[in-house]
């Protein structure tokens, strides 16, 4: 019986899009000749004359046969092109089902043709290092942000968080007609600036952020360059929009932009809050910590003080909008100037107050020998953000040669948590603030010798400070220092950095390609960290008084001085190339605890091998060998203990090391985003000589985790991802497939050392429509499969399932369903639950007065909760989140 029903739907479905394809259908073929003898390889397009869109193209085949089909009506043009012959065009009114006509070509016309590639769907201009995509191929009529657009491209893969890669490769930034204002932070602008002024992007391979190293720098960096429309440059544009919920729960979104990017000015100043989900900005560390560490010039990247206590809530791999009961706010101001063509000035600056609100359930099971109990947490969590941030930049060109730049940051970052927490039936309010402050300062100078020969020198000054007040009116911890009847625990840290440094890379690129770096780097780096840990008395009892409890406080200051000489040589051939690479360091360390002092100086040796060969026209094969030295971190050596969270405790290792270790990972590409097949795999193995891990002496009420040094952990990966378009089905497939696996120790106290071995394998297979109808969809499912073992073995299995459908109703109304599924894996006596999601909007473009009316509904099966299981080497858990209710909002779009 299900078999026949089964049938029947698939018959139905098939119906229905032999229907949808063949709707009004014309059908235009016959032969192309010249002189009697049959022409292969002439390319037909046909084109709308009211506006010159080609709908279709086709090429000749080996008899000179061709076909072409629409569902337009009209008038068209048909044109006929090949080498060596005059192109010919013929009008065309297609008023039958089947029209034939027979062309002949006359030699003559252009010998040779620029490298022009056309994809029916996706059209494209392909240069050296720079993939050109028109804008309007890929527009389906939903697009609101960039963000939106870049998700239709294939080949470019847009993750949860904004972040935008090519192939495996994040792209270094997102440019509009060439001048960057975010760098890594270029999320504010895809995820708000509105599609409606772009005309092209441009894919920019081999990209060099110093133009002085345009040639020269041996990169494979990527980044993205947004080109406008001409009626769209050097005028103030912009958009407003706003949707709210009338009835029910008022939620809320509303969002300005305003921009002029003219040549030698650019201006783009954002406003916007929510309270529906929405993050308005998706880490102010993209903004803060922009740039590369391997990019020649740059030093200090990624320097900040520890993050030791943070309450953000671990989502799973779901739609983080769902469960973020926020009030967003966002001010973004930012402007490009160009006073002279040799001086150029950017600013930037934002603000951004936040509220955001969490709710979860949690059941936590330790079972392990000997030590098996249970923890429950029922937690709200509210937390306030105030960050104010700005940047100025200055670029100043004496001559074309020589350029000299300066970056600078002033941030005022600011958190204040309060939790709700009800702790195995316990109930108390947890309290976390932290007003810290940022100053960061670059200089840099870059002198080009010659075409083949550069200079780049920079300095760097960093100081930072991150206080954090913690407390908890409850007191839990009587098994662990003895003391009775307290009233809660408090901790304050005072947590500062200040760091110098100053970088010069010398860059050689001889005739035959070959190329050469060499690099010199010294900084000095203070790290303070004050802690104190304060058991409370209880005020309304005489004679209590505050414990102080012995090895819960720090006062360190740890200082590295460390110089590295980095050499670099690639041996470049026709089809291969080999780089060697070695940096030596000479590092000295001192560890000052409660004045007690600690020294180590050490020789550091970091070599490295890579690889490039091309197979093929379309296969490369990438490798690399290398063998790393490295420091041990402030938060790997804070000596005594210090809380961070409710049963919490962490300390450091008792002595400074040098963690070692080396690795290989092989990469092969097929084609690229421009081909109908693109692929990559990746292979990569680890070894670990030296790593931190952890003893942890475990009880229901605490967790005080020593950390230690361990010795070879291994890891493997493997993951592979397929691009496919299937003419057949005019869509694009995507096949991701990832296993990763590790070896490690982990100890636990009573019961000594534990090998921990795990495996994940991760399955998605999906599919993008680009069909020519009002319908295209884009599906597809993923499975995870986590596994633990140790004494016993675990394993947990996630799945996602999605379905979008995109229905361009009329000239006018569009319709747009998201629908999910969830599967979280079971365990705890529990069977696992599958929890379904659609969200629908309707919108009615008024064009002539850019004007958009739209209706969301979103969560429409009101799911309140969904509960998910997660997996580690020491307990099991059983999460319940809350969401954000079903409600429908009214909302309006306009464009100017």
């Amino acid at each position: 019986m299900n078999g026949n029903i089964n049938k029947l739907a698939l018959l139905l479905l098939g119906l229905c899009l032999r229907c949808i394809a063949a709707q009004a259908q014309v059908a235009i073929h016959g032969r192309v000749s010249s002189n009697g003898k049959v022409l292969g390889s002439v390319r037909i397009e046909l084109q709308r004359d009211v506006d010159a869109k080609m709908l279709a193209y086709t090429f000749s085949d080996n008899e000179g046969k061709y076909h072409l089909q629409t569902t337009q009506s009209g008038k068209f043009t048909l044109l006929y092109k090949a080498l060596s012959f005059a192109p010919v065009s013929l009008p065309l009114k297609a008023t039958q089902i089947d029209t034939l006509i027979d062309v002949q070509l006359v030699a003559g016309g252009v010998e040779r043709l620029q490298e022009v590639i056309v994809h029916s769907k996706q059209p494209y201009r392909r240069g050296r290092d720079t993939i050109e995509l028109t804008v309007k191929s890929f527009l389906q009529g939903d697009e609101r942000s960039v963000e939106d657009l870049l998700r239709k491209i294939p080949g470019i893969n847009v993750g949860v968080d904004g972040s935008i890669k090519i192939g495996d490769k994040e792209v270094e930034k997102v440019m509009v007609e060439g001048d960057d204002f975010f760098e890594k932070g270029y999320r504010l602008l895809t995820q708000n600036m509105s599609v409606q002024p772009l005309e092209k992007i441009q894919v920019l391979q081999h990209y060099s952020s110093n133009k002085q190293l345009k040639g020269i720098e041996n990169s494979n960096k990527v980044a993205l360059n947004l080109q406008l429309r001409e009626d769209s440059k050097a005028q103030w544009l912009g958009s407003v929009d706003a949707q709210g919920v009338p009835i029910g729960p008022k939620y809320y979104q509303a969002n300005a932009n305003l921009m002029n990017f003219g040549k030698k000015n650019k201006y783009y100043l954002l406003g916007s809050a929510n309270n529906n989900g929405v993050d308005a900005v998706s880490s102010i560390n993209h903004l803060i910590q922009s740039g590369s560490a391997d990019e020649p010039g740059q030093i200090g990247i990624g320097i900040s003080t520890p993050a030791l206590i943070d309450n953000t809530p671990s989502l799973p791999d779901f739609d983080y909008r769902r469960t973020n009961f926020n009030n967003d706010k966002l001010l973004s101001v930012n402007t490009i100037l160009n006073p002279t063509k040799q001086f150029k000035i950017k600013w930037l600056g934002f603000a951004n107050p936040t509220k955001k609100s969490f709710y979860r359930n949690t059941v936590q099971n330790y079972r392990l020998e000997g030590i098996q109990f249970t923890n429950t947490e029922d937690y709200q969590f509210t937390r306030k953000i105030d960050n104010y941030f700005t940047k100025l930049e200055l670029q100043f060109e004496p001559n074309a040669q020589t350029s000299l730049s300066y970056s600078g940051i002033l941030g005022s970052l600011g958190k204040n948590d309060v939790a709700a927490l009800l702790f195995n039936g316990d109930q108390s309010q947890e309290l976390t603030k932290s007003k810290g402050f940022l100053t960061n300062h670059n200089l840099s100078y870059s002198h080009k010798f010659s075409e083949r020969e550069a200079l780049v020198s920079s300095i760097r000054w960093i100081a930072q400070q991150s206080p954090i007040d913690y407390s908890i009116d409850q007191y839990y911890y009587e098994d662990l220092f003895g003391k009775g009847d307290m009233a809660g625990l408090k901790q304050h840290i005072e947590n500062d950095l200040r760091y110098i440094g100053a970088t010069t890379h010398y860059l050689n690129r001889q005739k035959n390609g070959d190329f050469f770096e060499l690099a010199l780097t010294s900084a000095y780096q203070q790290q303070q960290l004050n802690s104190q840990l304060i058991l409370q008395a209880d005020q309304e009892k005489a004679g209590e008084r505050d414990i102080y409890p012995e090895g819960f406080s720090n006062k360190m200051d740890l200082t590295v001085f460390q110089t590295n000489l980095i050499s670099k040589y690639t041996f470049k051939r026709s089809k291969w190339e080999w780089t060697p690479r070695l940096q030596i360091g000479l590092v000295h360390n001192r560890l000052t605890d409660f004045g007690k002092h600690s020294h180590k100086n050490n020789l550091q040796f970091s070599p490295g091998l890579v690889g490039k060969w091309a197979l093929h026209r379309k296969g490369r094969l990438e490798t690399e060998l290398y063998f790393q030295q490295q420091n041990t971190a402030l938060a790997e050596l804070i000596p005594h203990y210090y809380t961070t969270g409710v049963r919490n405790f962490i300390k450091g290792m008792s002595n400074i090391a040098t963690l070692s270790s080396s690795g290989a990972t092989l990469t092969y590409t097929y084609g690229s985003m421009t081909d109908r097949f693109f692929a990559n795999l990746n292979i990569g193995h680890q070894i670990l000589f030296d790593y931190v891990g952890t003893e942890s002496s475990l009880d229901p009420n605490f967790n005080l985790a020593q950390q230690l040094l361990l010795k070879n952990k291994r890891s493997s990966f493997y993951k592979t991802d397929l691009n496919y378009y299937l003419k057949v089905l005019s869509g694009n497939f995507r096949l991701d497939l990832g296993v990763n696996n590790a070896e490690y120790e982990t100890v636990v106290a009573g019961l000594g050392n534990r090998q921990i071995h795990t495996d994940t394998y991760d399955y998605g297979l999906s599919f993008r429509s680009v069909w020519k109808s009002r319908l295209n969809i884009y599906t597809g499912y993923t499975i995870q499969s986590i596994t633990y073992r140790s004494e016993s073995k675990n394993t947990l299995k996630n799945s996602r399932g999605f379905l979008n459908i995109f229905l361009n109703m009329g000239k006018n109304i569009q319709c747009n369903l998201k629908n999910e599924s969830y599967r979280f894996g079971s365990f705890l006596g529990q069977d696992s639950k599958t929890y379904y999601f659609s969200d629908l909007s309707l919108s009615y473009e008024l064009r002539q007065h850019r004007t958009r009316f739209n209706v969301t509904a979103k969560n429409i099966f009101n799911t309140r909760f969904f509960r998910n299981a997660e997996l580690t080497d020491l307990y099991n858990s059983n999460t319940e989140y809350k969401l954000l209710p079903g409600y429908i909002s009214f909302g309006i779009d306009y464009s100017f």
